[in-house]
């Protein structure tokens, strides 16, 4: 074979070698696309979960842990309608505020939002742990110092010390449902129609709201570090007791934020 002939032979060859070597290539891109697309077909996405959800999960695990009984016998109270919960990015942080074990107060760490929720338990014998009977005898009474309401109260009054008053009388034997100190209604409102006499549950309560929206409040700032600044300023909206709230300085018109410590006060962030 000539020279020519031999140079055209290696040239055609290192061609079909070349085409052969991209068919392979694209081959296994392909091969991987579709292999990809049907794990995403064949993989069902995670449902996600609404911010009530998240909230609803987890305050009754956190309850549960802390009373000692299944999630699923922590009920939650219905929020005002009013209130819309935020998604949180992060996990939620609970705690007790107040000397009540049912308000727990449901803080995000970003963004940063809190609430308050009102918790029961959804058993009689929730509190008895996890393997308490379902069968069993219903639970009895005890006489034990409570208080008890003075007057008739009605749904949504601000109690005053006047309202209540101390007295031993015989109420379900339920550990923790039952007002005995009457530092526990400060700055609280009842959450139904109370009759004189009635003996004070933690679920008749929620803490009121100290601070409304358009009002003038007192705002102190630098009193955990050794000073006192105070200021009127506006407030953006409503706030109990704790709850962080939007502030306006209606000379600036800058935004405040602050915690809700008493009647129309509130300290700055």
């Amino acid at each position: 074979m000539n020279p020519m002939k031999q140079t055209l032979c290696r040239r055609w060859l290192n061609q079909a070698c070349r085409a052969c070597v991209w068919l392979i290539l694209a081959g296994g891109l392909a091969h991987a696309g579709w292999a990809a697309a049907a794990k995403n077909r064949s993989e069902p996405k995670p449902a996600s979960v609404s911010p009530e959800e998240q909230l609803t999960q987890s305050v009754t695990q956190w309850v549960g842990r802390q009373q000692g009984v299944r999630p699923d016998q922590v009920q939650l109270q219905p929020l005002d309608p009013r209130v819309r919960v935020q998604a949180c990015a992060r996990a939620l942080n609970m705690d007790l505020p107040f000397s009540s074990t049912e308000t727990v107060r449901v803080r995000c760490p970003e963004p940063v939002w809190q609430l308050y929720v009102r918790v029961q338990n959804g058993a009689p014998d929730a509190r008895q742990g996890w393997n308490a009977p379902t069968g069993g005898a219903p639970v009895g009474e005890q006489r034990r110092q409570v208080l008890v309401t003075s007057t008739h109260l009605s749904r949504g009054m601000t109690l005053q010390a006047q309202d209540v008053r101390l007295a031993t009388v015989a109420v379900p034997a339920s550990a923790g449902t039952w007002v005995d100190n009457p530092a526990e209604i400060l700055h609280a409102e009842v959450l139904r129609d109370l009759p004189a006499g009635t003996p004070l549950r933690r679920s008749d309560l929620r803490p009121s709201i100290l601070v409304k929206r358009g009002q003038l409040v007192q705002l102190s700032v630098g009193q955990s570090r050794g000073f006192m600044v105070s200021a009127r300023v506006e407030a953006m909206q409503d706030g109990r007791m704790g709850e962080q709230i939007k502030l306006r300085n209606p000379e600036s018109g800058r935004l405040l934020t602050g915690v809700v410590k008493g009647p129309n006060a509130v300290e700055g962030l």
